[in-house]
């Protein structure tokens, strides 16, 4: 019972040490510019989105099927462990 008690002490210390050491996102430059582009064009903008034909979705950036796969096999491997470390306890 002792040993789960110190886990969970060291557990929240490393969780309250990484938000201690955590920074917020720089996104935005701190100075804003200080001159405003000033456009003077009354023809239509020809770099503006066109309708895709496609039906497909532009790509989003998600999980990369490599990492996705090692995942999967991780879990597997660590199910068989589990499976295999009972049946010797149970024997």
């Amino acid at each position: 019972m002792n040993k789960v008690i110190a886990g969970l002490f060291v557990t929240l210390g490393v969780a309250l040490g990484s938000f201690g050491l955590a920074t917020p996102a720089q996104a935005y430059p701190d100075t804003p510019p200080t001159t405003v582009p000033h456009v003077n064009s009354t023809t239509p903008d020809t770099q503006a989105a066109a309708a895709t034909s496609s039906s497909e979705l532009p790509g989003t950036g998600g999980p990369n099927s490599v990492l996705l796969g090692g995942g999967v096999a991780l879990v597997l491997v660590g199910g068989a462990v589990v499976v295999v470390a009972r049946r010797r306890q149970t024997t």
